[in-house]
Order: C-alpha cells, then structure tokens, then sequence
C-alpha cells in the first residue's frame, strides 16, 4: 500500500505517512501544546505497557487520561496514547467528539472531564 505524503498540520514539517493517524501533529508541534490559559503541557506514556498521562509544565505529578482535549497554534487538538506506544496529537474534527472514554478537556480551563 502507497500511502499519500503528509506534512505536520501545526507547521507543515514532512513527516512519515501512517494509515493510523493520517492527519497527526509532529513531535515538535505537540511539544507546543497548551491548556485554554496557556500553560505549556507534557504528555508521556506512564509506563512501558503503555498509559497516556499529563502534567501541566512546571508541575510534579502527572496526572491519568485516555484522552486530552488541548489547543496546538490556537487550534483544538486531541492527544492520546498511540496503539503501540507513544503519544499522537491530532486536530479536532468539526464535529462533536462523542464516545471517547476519559476524556479531559483543557480548552476551557481547568482539567475537568467532560
């Protein structure tokens, strides 16, 4: 299977195609992620097996989530765990995000699920 070329949606930088996450934001750009004041977050695996957490920078103590709701250049992502691995920041479709188990929205403030 050929996949198409995809660039970063945060600053356009090449990066490698995945069938998984087709429209993700490099590692750079989610290194930009912030929460609705502007606070600077960390995302990490929380431990070999896998686990998204999240801390806002500056903080101790990471903090549980299946998903994270945060803005990236102004923008609303999602960010989570990738399926082997790591952490994938992808834009917000224009459509109401539904279903999504442990969810935390950062967009508005606070770290309140919703």
């Amino acid at each position: 299977m050929i996949l198409p070329e995809h660039h970063c949606p945060g600053c356009g930088v090449a990066q490698k195609a995945s069938p998984r996450y087709p429209w993700h934001f490099c590692q750079e750009c989610l290194g930009l992620a912030v929460d609705a004041r502007g606070q600077h977050l960390e995302f990490a695996n929380a431990s070999v097996s896998g686990d998204l957490v999240w801390r806002r920078v500056g903080d101790s103590d990471w903090q549980n989530a299946q998903h994270v709701l945060c803005l990236i250049h102004d923008r609303p992502v999602l960010v989570h765990e990738a399926r082997f691995g790591g952490v994938v920041a992808e834009p917000v479709p224009e459509i109401p995000l539904t279903g999504l188990s442990g969810l935390i929205d950062l967009r508005r403030g606070g770290g309140n699920k919703s």
